[in-house]
């Protein structure tokens, strides 16, 4: 990709989060920017056939139903308010707000009439494709909006539900490596025309506050990942929000179970055309890149920003408590329906690695149905992970968590 190529020429090594940023969002060649490779046979990175990946969205209404169900209980939580705030953070190809707005027009049209919606979206490519997929709901009466950033939303005093699916995990990651000397920063540079990494000093203390904050203390030879980027968005999130509800929806883990010593390589990986890369040097700018979720990180730099944790479970347990199980009941197990219900319930697959954390603020704490269900002990979240050893052994500081 020759802008990387040519920033690591002008200024030297970049950081891996620079590298990413770049690889994804650059203006013209970023992987999201550029409609995820025109010169192929696809304009968009996410779809079942032509894409790269898949989203929940993409294999049924099922995940909106449920939003659906979920956010009539905030409404009521929040007395059904004259304007009700729809706010979609990196919406994909529009298609899960498409399904949500259709559920509320079938069965919630008080609710519907009722509806402001925003959608958050840097990528022009994909923002055309939001607009195609919302075209019938382009003279909606709440109203339908796109701004390019959340800290655009910040001071608009908003009421309602803010969320995101698979967004967080697509923030550019800084990439790290305990060594015997210390903590090391993981640069992108270049060698014999191949993009190569080096271990460097760190590029902000940040990094090192992070791992403290949430009592982490890595090993000799632990790589991992750090998501600077996710903190500032849940407190550009929390800004944003006066009275209502934050609901991500993401594939990630608890601090105990991000740095547990078989993710010692951390979690970084690619997507092209459905199959996984783990080399992010190949194809820049051509495969999707993405990082799990830390969700205890979100959970403490929401804390501090002013949001209250409601609770985390995972989308397996979230979905059955909101009635997905009812939805289905109807169809034929061989239907698209049932198929589709399968694979996000599907253990050990999108039921259980996909976590949702709901985050309230302005209210007293909710008690949501779709978090009726929780895999986790109340302390998961801030609970400190497991520590490698060398040799093979590990020990768990203050065992009283637990976890999936």
């Amino acid at each position: 990709m020759q802008p990387v190529t040519t920033l690591i020429e002008r200024t030297g090594p970049l950081t891996f989060a620079r590298f990413m940023e770049l690889a994804l969002y650059e203006e013209t060649n970023g992987y999201y920017m550029k409609g995820a490779g025109l010169s192929r046979s696809h304009t968009s990175p996410i779809g079942m056939e032509g894409g790269d990946f898949f989203t929940a969205p993409c294999l049924s209404p099922l995940l909106a139903r449920c939003l659906v169900r979920q956010l009539v209980e905030i409404d009521d939580c929040l007395g059904h308010p004259a304007v009700f705030h729809l706010v979609e953070m990196g919406p994909g190809n529009g298609t899960l707000l498409r399904d949500m707005l259709q559920e509320c027009g079938e069965r919630h049209a008080a609710l519907l009439s009722r509806l402001a919606c925003v959608l958050v979206e840097r990528s022009p490519a994909l923002r055309r494709h939001q607009q195609d997929t919302l075209s019938a709901w382009a003279t909606h009466e709440g109203g339908i909006r796109w701004v390019d950033d959340v800290s655009r939303l910040s001071g608009d005093g908003l009421t309602g539900m803010l969320f995101s699916n698979e967004l967080v995990d697509a923030f550019p990651v800084h990439r790290i490596r305990m060594e015997r000397d210390g903590l090391r920063e993981l640069y992108v540079t270049r060698r014999h025309g191949e993009f190569v990494e080096i271990a460097g000093e760190p590029s902000t203390p940040e990094l090192a506050l992070f791992l403290a904050d949430l009592g982490v203390e890595l090993p000799d030879g632990f790589t991992t990942e750090i998501n600077l980027n996710a903190v500032r968005w849940i407190e550009q999130v929390a800004r944003a929000l006066d009275l209502g509800v934050v609901v991500t929806i993401d594939y990630g883990h608890t601090s105990r179970d991000y740095f547990s010593r078989e993710r010692g390589n951390g979690t970084l990986m690619g997507y092209y055309r459905h199959r996984v890369s783990m080399n992010p040097y190949t194809l820049v700018g051509e495969q999707d890149l993405t990082a799990h979720v830390n969700f205890s990180s979100l959970a403490r730099a929401g804390g501090q920003a002013g949001l209250t944790t409601t609770g985390l479970t995972n989308l397996m347990y979230f979905l059955m408590s909101m009635g997905i199980d009812d939805m289905v009941q109807d169809h034929d197990r061989e239907s698209d329906t049932a198929r589709a219900a399968a694979q996000l319930l599907r253990h050990h697959g999108m039921g259980t690695t996909f976590k949702v954390l709901i985050q309230h603020k302005g209210i007293e704490h909710p008690t949501l149905r779709g978090l009726r269900h929780r895999p986790f002990f109340e302390s998961a979240l801030t609970a400190a992970p497991e520590v490698p050893l060398q040799g093979g052994a590990s020990v768990m500081r203050h065992a009283h968590c637990g976890g999936q």
